[in-house]
């Protein structure tokens, strides 16, 4: 028995909105349709030959098939493009769009090179030079800039020159007499056997037992002071300086004769100094010196602050700056140094400076805002040994310890080993209660050489 599904015309199909499931057959386009009970004409079962209604989403799949795929319009893949055949294209190629962007070649290249403009475009750049080129033929229209040639000089009668294996140079006759620079001065004085490049520049090889005179360029081999040191050994790669007092060979430099390496002078127009980049968390600066059981004998770090003119000094007064250690960290946006943290050394600003007297003060400076709005948060120690906490600078200790804010002290679970006179704590109350309390919060206690007595009611 056969069975035969819903059928008529294309268009009469449209008019109808078959039920869910129900199967039409149009019998003059010969096309299955499905209804879904809401859509007029049901939706087509053979899609083949018609176009799409909207974007296809392959949702992670892949399109397999023999066939072409033909579009008029772009195609754009944020992966890769993979193709085993042939590629042509027509019109305009750009590869890449940024310098960052790079393009291997794996495959031979069987065509001309032309570029579209006569003497417009290069092939690499002074920073991005190619390794090598391997050509037969190298044809230069306007000039070669070279450190060196290793190439035979051939003449136009096929002559060899220049050999380049040998070094030997083949010239018609002999060259004898002097040799004379394009000023006229003697360059080269075949008496002497000399060379004599004045005030220009001599750029070839020397090969002599002795050299005298003042070379500028580059040198290879050993170079002997007078009393045949080795000053520049050129087996070995190093340099010694000794000039007396300051000996510096490979890594070491050494002082004689107790002087002072200086970094600028008192006179120079700019200030110069010294700065270590430090990568691998290594001390940059590592100073080594005999312990001594006094702190007058061991080695410091010293800052040596000039009042006035730095050529002309002249005695200290109260309040100078003598010098800093400065903490600065970077700020990425602008490229600047942030201020963080200052220790700054300073002739305490309340005392007299006479001589033989410079009384000391200590600051301790944290930046508690920004570079351009700085907020100083300060901690003092004058010279008479009074602190002040979280001030000003030009705040001066009312007491032995002046804190501007509050201080806490944490309670303690055991009296101390050995308390003294005028010792502080609290007591937690409940393993330690010196004062019988009983339960409850932890106290205060003072020490009065003998025993603990509460410091509340």
């Amino acid at each position: 028995m056969a069975l035969r599904l819903r059928r008529g015309t294309d268009a009469q199909r449209a008019i109808i909105t078959p039920l869910d499931g129900e199967l039409i057959y149009t019998t003059d386009t010969k096309k299955l349709y499905v209804g879904d009970g809401t859509t007029a004409g049901g939706k087509a079962v053979d899609t083949a030959g018609t176009f799409l209604g909207a974007d296809l989403d392959l949702n992670n799949f892949n399109l397999n098939g023999t066939g072409n795929v033909n579009i008029a319009g772009n195609i754009t893949a944020t992966g890769n493009i993979t193709a085993d055949g042939n590629m042509t294209i027509g019109g305009n190629l750009t590869i890449g769009d940024a310098s960052t962007d790079t393009v291997n070649l794996s495959a031979k290249i069987e065509s001309d090179i032309i570029p579209d403009v006569d003497g417009a475009r290069s092939l690499g750049s002074p920073t991005n030079k190619f390794a090598g080129a391997h050509l037969n033929t190298l044809t230069v229209a306007d000039q070669i800039d070279a450190m060196s040639i290793n190439a035979n000089v051939i003449g136009n009668d096929s002559t060899v020159l220049l050999n380049v294996a040998t070094g030997a140079i083949a010239a018609t006759g002999e060259l004898t007499g002097t040799v004379k620079a394009n000023d006229a001065t003697t360059f080269y004085n075949p008496a002497l056997k000399s060379v004599n490049a004045s005030t220009g520049i001599f750029t070839s090889t020397v090969t002599a037992p002795t050299f005298s005179g003042t070379l500028v360029g580059d040198m290879s081999g050993t170079v002997f002071g007078d009393d045949s040191t080795a000053l520049v050994d050129g087996v070995n790669n190093t340099v010694v300086i000794d000039n007396g007092g300051i000996y510096a060979t490979g890594t070491t430099l050494r002082v004689r004769n107790a002087e002072t390496i200086k970094i600028g002078g008192v006179t120079d127009a700019f200030s110069t100094g010294l700065q270590i980049t430090n990568v691998d968390g290594s001390p940059p600066l590592d100073m080594i010196s005999l312990a001594q059981s006094s702190f007058g004998g061991i080695s410091k770090m010293a800052f040596t602050g000039y009042h006035g003119d730095i050529q002309t000094p002249t005695q200290g007064t109260a309040g100078d700056y003598l010098g800093a250690i400065d903490a600065r960290s970077l700020d990425g946006s602008t490229g600047n140094l942030v201020p963080s943290s200052v220790i700054a050394f300073q002739i305490d600003p309340n005392s007299t400076v006479s001589s033989d007297v410079a009384k000391g003060a200590i600051r301790i400076i944290n930046n508690d805002g920004s570079a351009s709005v700085p907020e100083l948060k300060t901690m003092s120690i004058m010279s008479n040994g009074w602190v002040a906490i979280n001030n000003t600078l030009a705040f001066t200790p009312l007491a032995t310890l002046d804190i501007n804010g509050f201080a806490k002290l944490a309670a303690s679970s055991t009296e101390p080993a050995t308390p003294t006179l005028g010792m502080i704590a609290v007591a937690d109350r409940a393993t330690w209660d010196p004062v019988s309390v009983g339960s409850g919060n932890p106290y205060p206690v003072f020490y009065d050489g003998t025993a603990w007595i509460k410091m509340i009611a």
